[in-house]
């Protein structure tokens, strides 16, 4: 690790800019290359934290995965789950966070593993460590994208919390149907607009979202 820059899948992070001041870049400097210092530690103890400030709130524990060193169709990538406050917006701090480590595509023989040994495990872990974290919370509510719609997702969902997965699947339902054309069929409850600014490969563009009751 460089004393002033570290690399994560393209770009630079400044020790300075996190210190504040060259004697701050010199400390997190010395506690990053410290042995004793691990990952699991650091964010068992940002985790510690952040449950501290879930007491009587109600809590979004928003799961995503970023691209750390991208090799390919492999690489290193962050797992973390983020703990907001639903009610004012606030972040409350990291609820989890894990790595994962990719030598092929995510789908090389996905078919053939455990559960256990699938990186969808991530989501549910995610999920299961949230739980803990925010027991305070007076209410959890889970949210991931499209890579989490899995039924073991749903099937161990911890016990007096909800899930918000944006589906990926046109699953069958109690009645005989579908859910997207169940959907479908739905009034729209309310509509949110959203800016969304430019990124490498997609324009800068406002976005319509509907929900439906």
């Amino acid at each position: 690790m460089h004393a002033r820059l570290v690399e994560t899948g393209g770009r630079s992070l400044r020790v300075r800019r996190l210190g504040g001041s060259r004697s701050g870049e010199i400390r997190l400097t010395r506690f990053l290359r410290n042995e004793a210092v691990t990952p699991e530690m650091m964010v068992a103890e940002a985790a510690r934290r952040t449950g501290e400030r879930c007491g009587g709130r109600h809590v979004l524990a928003i799961q995503d995965t970023t691209v750390v060193r991208s090799e390919g169709g492999g690489g290193l990538y962050l797992h973390p789950t983020l703990a907001v406050d639903a009610d004012e917006g606030v972040i409350l701090g990291l609820a989890h966070a894990g790595f994962l480590s990719r030598s092929e595509g995510k789908a090389a023989g996905r078919r053939k593993r455990a559960l256990e040994d699938k990186e969808s495990q991530r989501w549910i872990e995610g999920a299961r460590r949230s739980a803990a974290v925010c027991a305070g919370a007076a209410k959890l509510t889970h949210i991931a994208d499209r890579e989490a719609d899995i039924f073991a997702l749903f099937a161990r969902r911890p016990q007096g919390t909800d899930l918000l997965v944006r589906a990926a699947h046109d699953r069958a339902l109690e009645d005989g149907g579908r859910l997207f054309a169940k959907i479908d069929t739905l009034a729209v409850a309310g509509r949110a607009v959203l800016d969304l600014p430019a990124k490498p490969g997609r324009k800068a563009r406002t976005a319509e979202l509907g929900t439906a009751s």
